[in-house]
């Protein structure tokens, strides 16, 4: 008998849950959205684009969303649309329990401004695609010299990702120098140094022994000695006072 009466209460309780999931589809079918909530992340303020522009994105594209049906709303069309920016990283949306649409933008993040002998010029981020040059109120490094959109995605951004993770680098570096695929140089802010640091590989390794050049050896002889320092062999730094 508890058993019969254990499965009745089962069977009861499913077919309200199904007659509940029933009743709210046929409600979402019909809800409306009832706004927009739009988020543009911003971080370091080195992000190409704004609130305003992604409206302005949104207008050009006849986007309006209040008042809709939300099962008439395209959320792919409107990710797909927004992402194809060469400014736009990703963007995300959904509606909440209110029938609000919450859009979500991250903005591409240029870790490097390369110009280039061959006349190019343009932005990288840290995956080492390329975005045309725009205002950014932030500090990134110039990369300048023999350098295409191949070796600056390879070489370069990994490079220019070790800068400005690094809050010393980041200070520090004014310029990268390509005066060809094995010779990279680093120009430095605040003491007149160039860095050599060879072929742009093992760069965590590089700027760690350059790091401890400057704390062991600089003190000693004075940040203006040497000229020129020497990282790009293994387990060595030579300086140069010319």
């Amino acid at each position: 008998m508890k058993t019969v009466l254990k499965l009745l209460g089962i069977l009861i309780i499913a077919a309200f849950l199904v007659w509940s999931f029933i009743g709210i589809g046929d409600n979402a079918d019909e809800r409306v959205c009832t706004g927009m909530e739009l988020e543009v992340e911003d971080s370091l303020s080195l992000g190409l684009i704004n609130r305003e522009e992604v409206l302005d994105i949104m207008k050009q594209k006849k986007m309006t969303f209040e008042g809709k049906k939300i099962m008439d709303i395209n959320l792919s069309f409107i990710e797909q649309t927004l992402s194809a920016s060469p400014y736009i990283d990703t963007a995300m949306c959904a509606f909440n329990a209110a029938g609000k649409l919450h859009l979500s933008v991250v903005p591409k993040i240029p870790t490097l401004h390369v110009i280039a002998d061959n006349g190019e010029e343009y932005y990288i981020d840290r995956r080492g695609d390329d975005m045309p040059v725009g205002n950014i109120t932030g500090n990134i490094s110039i990369a300048s010299g023999k350098i295409t959109k191949d070796f600056a995605k390879k070489h370069l951004a990994p490079l220019a990702c070790c800068i400005q993770d690094s809050t010393f680098w980041r200070a520090q570096v004014q310029q990268i120098e390509v005066c060809g695929p094995k010779d990279v140089r680093l120009h430095t802010r605040f003491a007149d140094h160039t860095i050599l640091l060879g072929e742009p590989t093992n760069i965590p390794n590089k700027l760690w022994r350059m790091r401890v050049f400057y704390a062991k050896a600089l003190p000693e002889t004075g940040w203006n000695h040497y000229k020129t320092i020497n990282v790009a062999f293994d387990d060595i730094v030579i300086g140069k006072k010319e």
